[in-house]
């Protein structure tokens, strides 16, 4: 079983990464083969919307470090996903990710009924965790339709790679401390438990 990990905080070695390393080392506990990527280090380029990938669906045209990671993803069994929450949102780094994921989809409009149809070229049925770290408690007040807002955007996110499953991790409190993650036992463990139930 193969799993790859992608940590889009530019932070290396920070909470992000510490909770995505932690599912994988649960997977690699039960035989899994993994893969950790650091996005902030790559040469990454938005969706250049230039629908050359609508011609060989599942293939990104971009010259860059992204493109070929793509294939490996659609080719794992598990995607773990980890982002710090900036703004009330995914890092630049994720959403530059997520973007790229269009040339996995093409929609085709029949002639007769106008009825649009969603074809989709990544494999149905993998496994997905998504690990957020935001500096507000999990408590706050602050804002909570924003946060509301993020979830429901992650959730049709995931929905739309036809997941077999997907886990959330959440920590919260994190603020500039870069080694909150590791200091919460509780939160640690359930990282690995959740990788180890990938395999």
């Amino acid at each position: 079983m193969k799993i790859i990990g992608f940590n889009a905080s530019p932070r290396k070695n920070a909470n992000t990464q510490s909770l995505v390393e932690a599912v994988l080392k649960g997977a690699e506990s039960k035989g899994a083969e993994t893969r950790l990527i650091n996005l902030n280090q790559l040469n990454v380029k938005g969706c250049q919307a230039c629908e050359a990938c609508k011609k060989d669906l599942g293939k990104c045209f971009q010259k860059d470090d992204l493109s070929p990671l793509l294939k490996e993803m659609a080719e794992c069994d598990a995607v773990v996903l980890g982002t710090p929450v900036y703004y009330y949102q995914v890092s630049s780094q994720l959403k530059a990710l997520i973007d790229r994921f269009y040339c996995f989809v093409n929609f085709e409009l029949d002639p007769e009924t106008w009825e649009v149809k969603e074809i989709r070229a990544f494999p149905e049925g993998k496994k997905f965790v998504f690990v957020t770290s935001r500096g507000d408690v999990e408590e706050t007040k602050t804002y909570p339709e924003l946060y509301e807002h993020l979830q429901n955007w992650l959730n049709a996110v995931l929905a739309g790679m036809r997941p077999a499953s997907t886990e959330f991790i959440n920590h919260y409190g994190s603020m500039n401390m870069k080694d909150a993650a590791k200091e919460n036992d509780e939160l640690m463990e359930k990282a690995q438990s959740i990788g180890a139930s990938l395999v």
